[in-house]
């Protein structure tokens, strides 16, 4: 159903990202990991679409990767706490305890 939807509407953010969400469920990282980057190079202005790209690039063993499209998406999305807290956990996870520190304290500064 999906993908005669995104026949007819080939531009659609929301049909590419309920796609890659479906390949995410079906352990298809690397379809999912493409459908959602095009859901979210399709709706820049939504937070949700970049932070879920991101959450898949990860989800493939690429964090580097995926602490690079969430700091892409901060600039665009300066107050999302969701990419904030992923920013916190990456870095954590990473071993940048600086960055991590500096994205924790942005994140605790919106309460």
């Amino acid at each position: 159903m999906l993908r005669d939807g995104l026949a007819a509407v080939p531009d659609d953010a929301s049909l590419h990202h309920a796609l890659g969400l479906l390949e995410v469920r079906k352990k298809e990282m690397a379809k999912a990991v493409e459908s959602l980057a095009r859901a979210a190079q399709l709706a820049p202005d939504n937070a949700r679409y970049a932070y879920v790209h991101a959450l898949a690039v990860q989800g493939t063993g690429d964090a580097a990767q995926a602490i690079t499209l969430l700091d892409a998406a901060l600039t665009r999305h300066p107050n999302d706490r969701d990419i904030l807290a992923a920013l916190v956990l990456y870095h954590q996870q990473s071993g940048n305890a600086d960055a991590a520190g500096e994205y924790a304290r942005r994140l605790k500064a919106q309460r």
